[in-house]
């Protein structure tokens, strides 16, 4: 006689919290915020994390927006410029989105407990660049699938 059992994959994602960025003056500037992420799944292959904007550019406005950050790499934009762009687990390399496109951002290949990944955002007026005023806004999706 045999009794056999099958587990099923299953993976989670601890909901995201919202990210509020710090003002930035009509005269230009930055403001950071950060987001953490924890991960598990019982999948022996891991799993990968992939983040996607609804919008391109991710941050906008009606049709003001920040240009999505040209990246991969230190974080660095044109005083005659705006940007809006992400890095992960406290990485300067930062990077922008590309509209519906999910970016992979980071993968396991084992079995994890409530692993941790730390998304940070960054968000630039260059001091030349007339920004329209108001509130801008990226929607962004971070999903976790298994491998």
């Amino acid at each position: 006689m045999t009794v056999t059992v099958a587990v099923t994959d299953y993976i989670g994602v601890d909901p995201v919290t919202n990210v509020a960025l710090a003002d930035i003056s009509g005269l230009g500037g930055s403001s950071e915020g950060s987001t953490d992420v924890y991960v598990s799944t019982n999948n022996d292959l891991g799993y990968k994390l992939e983040i996607t904007a609804a919008g391109s550019p991710a941050m906008a406005k009606g049709g003001d927006s920040f240009a999505d950050y040209a990246g991969p790499g230190a974080w660095s934009i044109a005083a005659t410029d705006s940007a809006f762009g992400f890095s992960v687990d406290n990485n300067t390399s930062y990077q922008g989105l590309n509209g519906g496109t999910p970016i992979q951002i980071k993968t396991n290949g084992n079995e994890v407990v409530n692993e941790l990944t730390t998304l940070f955002f960054k968000a630039e007026v260059g001091a030349s660049k007339l920004q329209a005023s108001g509130t801008y806004q990226a929607d962004l999706t971070v999903t976790a699938t298994t491998l």
